[in-house]
């Protein structure tokens, strides 16, 4: 079987042009399949932390657990920082990839229940 290409220009314009939008992302993130990431997230509090990585909800929001995600969504993580205030004040950050993270208590907040994400490797 064979391919005739009436404008041989247009022909390699394509396909470098489809191949660029296959390695690079465009086509395939659309359909959420982008490059893979991969992290952890560690909660190194005594809370139980709900959060959510690209609109996912963990099922490990435990003190002391941590989970290893692996995504092709962008790895946008969400969580509530303040536990004493009525309602949701999120936080949301992109994580990238290799990269371990921690939940901890902020200490530099006046509340003592404030926590913040950390990187920490």
């Amino acid at each position: 079987m064979s391919t005739i290409a009436a404008n041989q220009d247009l022909f390699v314009d394509l396909n470098q042009t489809d191949s660029e939008t296959v390695s690079g992302g465009g086509f395939l993130s659309i359909f959420g399949l982008g490059k893979r990431e991969k992290f952890t997230v560690s909660n190194q509090t005594h809370l139980r932390i709900p959060y959510s990585v690209d609109g996912k909800q963990t099922s490990y929001p435990y003190a002391g657990v941590d989970v290893t995600w692996t995504t092709r969504k962008g790895g946008k993580i969400a969580f509530d920082y303040d536990f004493g205030r009525p309602g949701v004040q999120r936080r949301k950050y992109n994580l990238s990839n290799g990269r371990k993270y921690a939940f901890r208590l902020d200490t530099r907040t006046a509340y003592k229940y404030d926590i913040e994400l950390f990187r920490i490797g």
